[in-house]
């Protein structure tokens, strides 16, 4: 399901429940796949009234965390 994101990039976002990736459609056509997104971090974007903000706060969160497991291979966050 193509869930519709307000901004001048982002035209749509959905979820592969399978993969657990975000997929974001973009107005020229271009589809960038985020791995690794958990279903309550996607259900958080579906219910947020500014998905756009949220999205990019998902978006930096996880290249934090994708950041830490490069420098700390063993790290978790909890």
């Amino acid at each position: 399901m193509l869930v519709p994101v307000e901004s001048k990039q982002i035209a749509f976002c959905s979820y592969n429940e399978d993969e657990a990736s975000l997929y974001l459609y973009y107005h020229t056509g271009d589809v960038a796949i985020f791995s690794s997104i958990g279903k309550t971090d996607y259900q958080t974007v579906i219910d947020s009234p500014n998905r756009y903000d949220t999205l990019m706060s998902l978006m930096k969160k996880c290249q934090s965390e994708e950041q830490l497991h490069s420098m700390f291979p063993g790290y978790e966050q909890k």
